[in-house]
């Protein structure tokens, strides 16, 4: 009876999860032997910053990574800079960013691998 409630619960609070996250962001990356790896992220949070300093050049400065610790960046398995959109992607095994800069600031939203979320469910 026990492990039935637990069980319900823990599907109660995967489906809360899967269902409040709105956006999915997967990147195909290649691993040591050349195969192709596809990296599965889930959006966790994201939150506008007026900044009229910070620039798609000058985006590694940004005070986000001073703040946040979640993304190695001498580990990144992906670095996506894109001057037409304004936008850059990067992301290690456990977490991504997605910025997109507007006139006057920047929006970002932090992502969570699934094997991260996968991993913070296993009992």
């Amino acid at each position: 009876m026990k492990k039935k409630i637990c069980l319900a619960l823990f599907l109660c609070l995967l489906a809360f999860l899967l269902t409040s996250c709105d956006e999915v962001l997967s990147v195909v990356t290649v691993n040591k032997d050349g195969e192709k790896v596809v990296n599965n992220y889930v959006s966790m949070f994201g939150n506008k910053v007026y900044d009229k300093s910070v620039t798609l050049k000058s985006w590694k400065d940004i005070e986000l990574f001073n703040d946040y610790d979640g993304i190695d960046m001498e580990d990144l398995l992906f670095k996506i800079v894109n001057k037409k959109e304004n936008l850059v992607v990067l992301g290690d095994e456990k977490a991504a960013i997605e910025i997109s800069f507007f006139d006057g600031g920047y929006k970002y939203k932090l992502f969570s691998s699934m094997e991260e979320l996968n991993n913070m469910f296993d009992f």
